[in-house]
């Protein structure tokens, strides 16, 4: 549907689920119980992060320290304003999610946002603008679809903002950034992604992936689009990487 405004495409999405569920009762996508996509018991099981956070990229910080930044941001700001990530990736939460991102489950994308759209209001952030970060073309053709743009798309709905599915497109393919250090996958992605002025001119704009680990994709997205005229970028991502 892609012509289709966020709102209305969550209300169809909605109903999709609905109706799939009343065919096929889903089964929890942690722990397998039947009767809900993600069953409450999973949702209070997953790991959460734990106060203080680094007021950047929403890093835990030590339990005593003063500091309001990470040491990697003192050392080499991110582009983005601020991060926010609902959970720790582990436990019932990575399980959830390595199903969500393999098996293109949208109702699982409906409990997702739903969750994210309450840890991205709790910053009161000005925003305007969802867009996901863009898989490389390859990777795309593989899988079928992009896990983080089924998941910011109702998000958006969920959060008023627009949603312009090509404010945002991956110019250059990436090596996988798994078994990279920090450094090298800021490297890596450095350069990856373009933005359209035309969509994202003065506009207060929260980028969206799955999972955050370094945050170098996140912080390439918002470089992209900051270079494209965006007024602040923030970022939102399901899970963050200990």
């Amino acid at each position: 549907m892609p012509g289709v405004n966020p709102r209305t495409y969550f209300i169809l999405q909605s109903l999709q689920a609905t109706l799939l569920d009343a065919l096929l009762p889903p089964r929890c996508a942690a722990c397998g119980q039947p009767g809900q996509r993600w069953c409450p018991a999973c949702q209070v099981a997953a790991p959460r992060l734990r106060l203080p956070l680094c007021r950047q990229c929403g890093e835990p910080l030590a339990s005593r320290t003063r500091a309001t930044l990470c040491e990697h941001c003192r050392a080499a700001s991110p582009a983005y304003h601020g991060a926010v990530a609902w959970g720790l990736y582990g436990g019932s939460l990575q399980t959830a999610i390595q199903k969500f991102k393999f098996q293109r489950d949208s109702g699982l994308a409906l409990v997702f946002s739903g969750l994210l759209a309450e840890a991205v209001q709790a910053q009161a952030w000005p925003l305007d603008t969802v867009v996901a970060v863009p898989l490389g073309a390859q990777r795309l053709r593989q899988r079928g679809y992009n896990q983080a743009a089924l998941l910011a798309r109702p998000l958006a709905a969920r959060l008023g903002c627009r949603y312009p599915r090509r404010a945002l497109v991956r110019v250059r393919e990436t090596r996988p950034q798994v078994g990279l250090s920090r450094p090298e996958r800021h490297q890596n992605m450095a350069g990856a992604f373009a933005a359209r002025p035309e969509q994202v001119r003065n506009r207060t704009v929260l980028v969206v992936d799955d999972v955050m680990t370094s945050g170098a994709t996140l912080d390439a997205a918002a470089r992209a689009l900051l270079a494209a005229g965006a007024r602040a970028v923030y970022a939102a991502t399901l899970a963050r990487a200990a």
